[in-house]
């Protein structure tokens, strides 16, 4: 679900959707035989009703960013990703990094020999399917978020001025967007709340 991040920044820089933009959370989302569920209606049976980008990071609802992966397209989202660092080494100082796997609809018909389906762009738009990504990666996205929208590469130890990849390549709105929703996401009611009350 940290991917959700990297979903949300896709929509708004790319004006598919803004601050106030709802999709109703009626719990799953049904494609012939397959369905799509977010966690909230599995677990308790229960929906959201409307939410924003806002509420659909502190909560992690999946219906949100099943509609909001279909209205970018896998095309769309893989460009973002890549922006982000996804799928790429991001030039550590140490060896045996790996890229992880930034799927596309000619990555799958090359390397699974099928086409792509809608279903495949629901669960990418929630970091799952063919999504592949490293720790390193995680925490680089979560840096850009924090530090206003650059991507630094990283280094095991300090040494010189940081050295940036991409540098301030979110607007400031997307950037206060994302930051609430995740500092929601810790807060009462937020579905990482709970990690706060270890005893």
């Amino acid at each position: 679900s940290t991917f959700k991040i990297i979903t949300a920044a896709s929509g708004l820089e790319q004006k598919v959707i803004d601050g106030s933009y709802t999709i109703t959370d009626n719990g799953i989302i049904k494609i012939g035989p397959y369905s799509f569920s977010n966690w909230y209606y599995t677990q308790y049976g229960r929906t959201e009703g409307p939410v924003n980008v806002v509420k659909s990071i502190s909560r992690s609802n999946d219906i949100f960013f099943y509609k909001l992966a279909e209205m970018l397209t896998v095309k769309r989202l893989s460009e973002t990703a890549a922006e982000f660092g996804v799928g790429q080494v991001l030039g550590i100082d140490l060896v045996g990094e790996e890229t992880g796997i930034l799927p596309t609809e000619v990555w799958k018909e090359k390397n699974v020999g099928e086409k792509w389906y809608l279903g495949d762009t629901f669960i990418y738009g929630i970091g799952q399917g063919y999504l592949l990504t490293t720790p390193l990666q995680v925490d680089s996205w979560d840096e850009t978020i924090a530090n206003g929208g650059t991507l630094y590469r990283p280094h095991l130890l300090k040494k010189g001025k940081p050295e940036s990849i991409r540098a301030k390549f979110l607007s400031e709105t997307t950037i206060a967007l994302i930051r609430e929703g995740m500092v929601k996401a810790c807060s009462d009611g937020g579905t990482a709340y709970p990690l706060f009350h270890f005893t």
